[in-house]
């Protein structure tokens, strides 16, 4: 699919410009690939995977499973501890708007039983307690995405979403966030 939407686009650029598709500038495609990714001027959706260092920020003790989450591995932070360690996924909202947030909860098998988040929108904190009962993941998937809810985000890096180990009685994982523009 990504093949074709290249080629599509290349083709469209070729002929906006009157010259063959082989004189298409790379750079020029690939930067309208990335700003314009439906191809409509519509928002995409933003994704914060704990391997973007820009964007997720670690504080305490975690470490890296290279198996099972979403995309390459996931940070864990194994129970036990009294200290209190967070991971915070900020992303960069293109323009001000409702997003709807979700969190990646890859399978674990001493998962805690509740998992504390906080959803900062740029002006207020919203709390919440992922039971570990909320999370269904079914069939031969690696986890689930759970919704957080929808939030009037503004644009920049302004909100945030944070997985802390605060209360938890097992493993608390911190994997990705994805933010849907609503239609």
């Amino acid at each position: 699919m990504v093949l074709g939407q290249s080629s599509a686009t290349a083709a469209v650029m070729a002929i906006d410009a009157k010259s063959h598709v082989q004189k298409v500038d790379v750079a020029t495609l690939q930067q309208r690939l990335k700003t314009n990714p439906l191809a409509d001027g519509s928002i995409f959706e933003i994704l914060v995977d704990n391997d973007d260092s820009q964007n997720v920020q670690r504080m305490g003790t975690w470490t890296t499973e290279n198996k099972g989450g979403y995309g390459p591995g996931f940070f864990i932070n194994q129970g036990g501890s009294k200290e209190i360690a967070a991971v915070r996924f900020t992303p960069n909202i293109p323009k001000k708007g409702k997003y709807d947030a979700y969190l990646y909860f890859p399978k674990v098998e001493k998962s805690s039983t509740r998992t504390q988040v906080t959803i900062f929108d740029g002006k207020s904190s919203h709390d919440r307690a992922i039971l570990k009962s909320d999370i269904r993941v079914e069939g031969q998937t690696s986890g689930e995405w759970l919704s957080l809810g929808t939030f009037d985000l503004p644009g920049g890096r302004k909100s945030y979403v944070e997985v802390t180990t605060k209360d938890a009685d097992g493993d608390v994982v911190a994997d990705a966030v994805i933010w849907v523009p609503t239609k």
